[in-house]
């Protein structure tokens, strides 16, 4: 059934600031992830303050992870390697700074995963 021309359809709900996070937490694409913590944190700058605020995140509300999705979403590709078994290199050398780039960028995705989380 067609909307009516005169009648403008109403927007669908949007899903709690919490929801949202519980949505991020699970992304595992590192650029999907950045942009879901962009998303988060508009959402949260356009809601109003105090007590208006807090109905947004809705802190009542039962939330339920979906069962086939780990959380934290990680990446399937590169496996992860425990620290130790890293081989050291020196960041003077062009494999040692893209050894602690890529260190930054894990960094970097952890936080968000932190930021979502909590």
């Amino acid at each position: 059934m067609q909307a009516r021309a005169d009648r403008p359809t109403p927007p669908m709900p949007r899903p709690s600031l919490r929801a949202q996070a519980l949505q991020a937490l699970g992304i595992t694409d590192p650029a999907t992830k950045a942009q879901a913590a962009h998303s988060l944190l508009d959402t949260l700058r356009e809601m109003p303050p105090g007590d208006e605020g807090l109905r947004g995140l809705e802190p009542a509300a039962e939330l339920s992870a979906d069962p086939d999705v780990p959380l934290p979403g990680r990446p399937a590709r590169p496996p992860l390697i425990a620290p130790a078994d890293v081989p050291q290199r020196s960041p003077f050398t062009p494999e040692g700074m893209a050894a602690l780039l890529h260190a930054i960028a894990h960094i970097e995705f952890n936080a968000i995963n932190l930021v979502v989380k909590t």
